[in-house]
Formats: C-alpha cells, structure tokens, sequence
C-alpha cells in the first residue's frame, strides 16, 4: 500500500525526526544521508513485513565524484528500454544522442531460443521440466524463476537452488565443472554463465517485480506498453545469462502462458533487440518443420543447438547477419521529462515541474500510462496547490481505478450486465481481444494458472476471477479493490442475476469457514444490497477449502462455496471452452456459443449449481 502523497508531503517534519533517531542503523547508515536531501520528493509504500521510502529519481547529484566527472562512459547492452541512462544515472538526453553500437549481430553469440507453449499450448510445465531434468545429466541446465515460492516445484529436481548469499558461490560451481540442474530464483541480471557453464536456459513464468514501488507502479501499467516494456527488459536480460560471448552458444526456453504471451505479441517482441528477434523466428519455424511439436520434437530440436549440428550453426550464423544491428538508443519521452521535472522541482521551480509533466502527458495515448503520469503530475501540485493536484489526481483515477483515490473519493460506479445474449458478448470480447487460437489459449491457460488454493495469492486469484468473468461475456469488477468496499469480485450475467464473491483461496484452516471469512462476505452481501436495491436475484459465493462453518462463525442462508474440488472443475471447463472456440467455425455462430456455454455449465443457474455447494452448519 502506498502512502498517499499529501500525507507524506504534509507530515515532513515527523517523518525526518522518526528516521533521524535510526539514522545509523544498519539499514539507514548509507541512504539515509541521500534521503534527507530528497525527503519531499520520495515515494513511500507499506508491505507487509517493511516498508520503502525512494526517492521519484536518484538524486545522483549529490554523489559528487559522480557528478563532477569530466567525462563519463555508459556502457549498456540493447534493451527495450536505455532511459535508465537519464532517469537513474542523471545523463543528458542531447548527450546520448548520438552512441558507439556494434555494426553486427555477430557479437551476440549462437541461442536457440524456443518457447514450448507458442508450438503447442497444450504442453504441460511438468513436461517441460521432465525434458529439463533429463538434459541436465549431460550438461549444466539453469532455471530462472519469479519468486521463492516458485522455487519450491523445483526441490526434488534442482541439484541447487540458489537465492541470496547462495548465488555467487552457485554460480562459481557452474563455472568449475558439470553440476546438473541449478535454479536461480529472480536473478535475471548481474549474472555471467559462459560456455560450459550453462548450455540450456529456461525461463519460467513471467518476472516478478523487484521493489514495493514497482508492484504499486505495476498494479497500474500491468496492461500497458509501458508495463510490457518493464517486462520485456528482464526477459531479454533473462536471456543473455547463457552467452556471454560470440563463440558461445546456448539453448533458451521460454515458459509459461504469461510469459509466451507477452514475447508472442507483436509489442512485446518489436522490444526485443534485433538479434534476439531473428534468433527467436529461427528456432521457431525449424521446429515447426518437424512431423510433431511435442515434448519429443522439441528435444530433436534442442539437440541440434547441443550436438553442434553443422546445418543448425549455418543457418543461426545467417539469420544473426541479416539482424539489423540498433541505430541508436530507445529513450522514452516520459522518463526523459520526469527527470527534468525532478530536478527543476528540487530546485523550487515546482511550476516548471509541473509544465515539464504535463506537457508529456499530453502526448500519451495509453490510458495506464497517463494515469501513472497524472498522479506524478499531482504529487508535483500539491507543493505548490492541493486543491489543483487532487483534481488531477481525480482525473488520473477516471482513467485507472487502480491509482491512489483522491481525499473525497470516488463515487461508485454500478455494474450493468452486458446487453443482449451472452454468447454474443462472448463473440464480440473473443474477437476483439485475440488474433489467433493459440493466443486465447495461453490467456485461458494463464488464468487456470492463477486459479489455485494458494497462500498469499489472492490478488493474482482474484484478478483472474475479474478477467474469467469478462471473457465469459459478463460484467464483472473488483469493487473492494477500486472502492475499498464491497466483495472482493461481482459478476453480472445477462438475465440480470449478480453473482458476489468473497475469495479466501488463501485460508489453509482445517476448522471450518472462520466467523472474519464469513463476515467479510456479509459485509459484500450488504454492500451489495446498499448499491443494488432493485435486483430480484442475487448468490453469494465463498471461495474456500472447507464447506462448512467455523467455530462462532454465524451460519447465511443461501451461501454457496466453491472449494477446491469445483474450482477444479471450471479450470477444466474454461480451458475446454477455450480450445473449442479455437474453431473459427464455432467463434462465428451466436448459437454454437451458447451451446458451448451451456455445455460447459458457464450460464448463471448453470455456473452456480455446477461450480459450488451450499453451505452448510458445522
């Protein structure tokens, strides 16, 4: 949770004091001196165990070896993304202009860079780490994965998983001989692994974000060419840990739907560089010359990069000479500007700031982005005029909900079930949304990845919730996420039925529902009755493990739960719907739809008496 930029403002004096007194604690004892120089002009965001206070851009000013240097080399390697240059290091942007880049390809080395699930989305993960373990008795595999809880799936295959002061002596051993298979959890830079020490490279899932600030960034950008951009820059750093050289090579398998989703895309891989744009077409229509692209032909694939097969080197060599090398640096306006409103506004020039702000902005046409960029704009006017930054702040919100709500908040918006006959909401959403079957694919792949009884995943639960509802035809939103009341999910279906729901995928308790489970969703079910007075039909669902109440838990007629055995089951079922509307024949007739629909049990009464029970006393 982010601390709203008025109150951070308006209460300088006790924060500085508060980290004064700790000023040299271990974890103060460097940046605190940085810190106070830039206090106003900091973020700070609550996680649960810690909190983190950073500044907009580092004031790299005030490292004056740094600042007073003559002359000063960047050294970069081809990203999505080099406005880290101005943003983070202070660069000018007029200075960068013209850089020194390679005028080759060649210098990138020999990948085969595959991605299982674009072949063939129904290849399972276990599959993919079945043919894993079983190259890693020949040669050193590395896996990078997102997170720690990640991490776990690979315990009784990795021979080590490396993860704080475990990774440099992990990496040192890869280096010195066959080690097997090594997972790296969220290191996706500062790593070389050359020649021997990894031959085959595999990323799974996409990558997780690294600070508190990021997430709160990324809960709004996630669906934005800038969020992508984030996520292509550490893919492609990913990537380039298992050539280090130009006579290097290694074989690169992308994983997971999320992730192929994104490289998949048109945007996502125009942010690629060159080189790894062509390496990533090679390997991708060779193995869709073989007879199969299953899990065997990917190894026949694979085994051509490993074995050093004379046609595969040939052809790899040719496709990195026709890569067109980069002309320059991708700087992104946006960035540019916020460093130079940073500056001008530590200055005192806050009207400057705001101009600087505002006049990039204005030339955005991702509604996510501008978002983020109003509420930039909106921190800068509050120094110099509340009233102003919480109606830009208001104007932000219009556009994304998920930004910090202005001080009167925002009305609620109700739902209103989408017009007309499900299936054609189905038809129009489905259409709009997806180019080919395999990319529907993927997407319903992903939510089924993000539909699971899990600890700590209840925002990627209910996020997938909200997106199953809307690829279903239905209405459907988040209201406790955008409003701070209400469920945690409501649908809409097209009769005019609601559907509430309160998610706990998380709850691990073998006692029973809990009286604080059941009580936030009678809490949803009045919220709900408050807003929606006029509805003749309405069910509240509880996504639980356990179907019967806790001790004290007070008992609410008509409660249906969805425990793990059903969720099972609409996992099962969406992605059945999924490959059948891969069918163009299917997508384009209303009728067909909606036999699907009710085939699948994914109508109102259909859904709620297939995917829940009632209910019931302990």
């Amino acid at each position: 949770m982010e601390v709203p930029f008025w109150a951070w403002k308006d209460n300088q004096d006790e924060i500085l004091k508060a980290l004064h007194v700790h000023r040299e604690s271990e974890q103060l004892v460097f940046s605190y001196p940085l810190l106070r120089e830039v206090l106003p002009y900091c973020r700070c965001v609550i996680g649960g165990q810690f909190l983190e206070i950073e500044p907009i851009c580092p004031p790299t000013d005030l490292v004056r070896s740094f600042f007073k240097a003559k002359r000063r080399i960047y050294l970069t390697a081809t990203l999505a993304d080099d406005s880290v240059l101005v943003s983070h290091f202070g660069a000018n942007p007029k200075a960068l202009k013209d850089p020194i880049v390679p005028v080759s390809s060649q210098f990138m080395g020999e990948r085969m860079i595959l991605m299982p699930q674009e072949l063939n989305p129904e290849i399972e993960s276990t599959e993919v780490r079945a043919l894993l373990v079983q190259l890693a008795r020949d040669h050193n595999v590395v896996v990078i994965v997102p997170s720690k809880s990640a991490a776990d799936a690979w315990k009784g295959s990795a021979d080590q998983i490396l993860i704080g002061d475990k990774v440099a002596p992990g990496v040192e051993k890869l280096r010195s001989g066959h080690v097997g298979l090594t997972v790296l959890v969220n290191r996706y830079d500062g790593i070389d692994l050359p020649d021997d020490a990894c031959r085959v490279l595999a990323l799974f899932d996409l990558p997780e974000v690294s600070s508190l600030r990021e997430a709160a960034d990324m809960a709004i950008i996630s669906d934005s060419r800038a969020g992508l951009r984030r996520q292509m820059q550490r893919i492609e750093q990913g990537m380039g840990r298992g050539v280090r050289s130009n006579d290097d090579h290694c074989v690169v398998l992308l994983c997971g739907a999320k992730l192929t989703s994104r490289v998949k895309s048109i945007e996502g891989r125009q942010m690629l560089a060159g080189a790894t744009q062509a390496q990533l077409e090679l390997s991708t229509n060779l193995a869709k010359q073989l007879d199969g692209t299953d899990i065997e032909g990917i190894r026949k694939v694979i085994h051509q990069c490993l074995g050093r097969d004379a046609g595969w080197v040939k052809v790899s060599k040719k496709a990195l000479l026709r890569a067109k090398p980069g002309k320059g640096l991708a700087l992104d306006p946006t960035a540019v500007a916020l460093r130079k409103a940073f500056d001008l506004a530590r200055s005192g020039d806050h009207p400057g700031a705001l101009e600087e702000i505002r006049s990039a902005c204005n030339q955005l046409d991702d509604a996510d982005e501008k978002a983020l960029t109003l509420v930039r704009q909106a921190e800068v006017a509050h120094h110099i005029d509340p009233a102003n930054a919480q109606k830009i702040l208001l104007s932000a919100h219009r556009l994304n909900n998920y930004v910090v709500r202005p001080i009167d908040g925002i009305a609620y918006q109700k739902l209103t079930p989408v017009a007309g006959k499900q299936a054609a909401a189905v038809q129009e959403v489905h259409r709009s949304t997806f180019l080919e079957a395999v990319d529907r694919m993927l997407r319903f792949q992903s939510l089924v990845d993000d539909l699971r009884f899990e600890p700590g995943t209840h925002n990627k639960f209910e996020a997938a919730i909200h997106e199953t509802g809307r690829l279903l035809g239905l209405g459907s939103q988040r209201p406790e996420k955008t409003s701070e009341r209400g469920p945690d999910n409501l649908w809409a279906f097209s009769d005019g039925s609601f559907l509430i729901i309160e998610c706990k995928n998380g709850a691990t308790t073998e006692q029973g529902i809990s009286k604080h489970d059941l009580g936030q969703l009678g809490q949803g079910i009045d919220w709900f009755e408050d807003k929606y007075t006029k509805v003749a039909e309405k069910t509240a669902l509880i996504v639980h493990p356990m179907k019967t109440t806790g001790d004290g838990a007070a008992m609410i007629e008509g409660v249906r739960v969805m425990t793990e055995d059903q969720l099972n089951k609409l996992r099962n079922a969406l992605l059945d719907f999924a490959k059948a509307l891969g069918d163009a024949n299917v997508l384009n007739d209303v009728e067909r739809i909606s036999a699907l629909l009710m085939t699948h049990a994914l109508t109102s009464k259909m859904f709620v008496n297939r995917y829940s029970v009632p209910l019931k006393k302990s």
